[in-house]
C-alpha cells in the first residue's frame, strides 16, 4: 500500500497563496503575485498527480482460471487497504 503524501502539495499551495494574496511588497523586477499563482498551480497539478497515483494503486484485478472440464475464466477485484 502506498501513503497518500499530501503534505508537500498543501504546503505549496499555501504559500503561493500566501505570496499571490498577502504579500504586497515590490522587489525590482520580480512579480511575487504572478509567482505566489505560479505555485498554486504547481501544487495543485502535485496534489492531482498524488491522488491519482494512489488511488490507481489500491485497485487489483486477478483473474482466476477453472482448468476443469467446463470451468470458465472469472475476475476478482479487491481493494488493497
Amino acid at each position: 500500500m502506498r501513503a497518500v503524501r499530501v503534505g508537500g502539495p498543501i504546503a505549496l499551495i499555501v504559500i503561493g497563496l500566501i505570496l499571490a494574496l498577502a504579500i504586497s511588497d515590490m522587489i525590482p523586477n520580480v512579480d511575487l503575485t504572478m509567482i505566489g499563482w505560479i505555485f498554486v498551480a504547481a501544487g495543485a497539478v502535485w496534489l492531482v498527480i498524488e491522488l491519482v497515483m494512489n488511488s490507481r494503486s489500491r485497485r487489483t484485478v486477478t483473474e482466476v482460471r477453472d482448468t476443469r472440464p467446463g470451468g470458465g475464466t472469472r475476475a476478482e477485484y479487491r481493494e488493497d487497504i
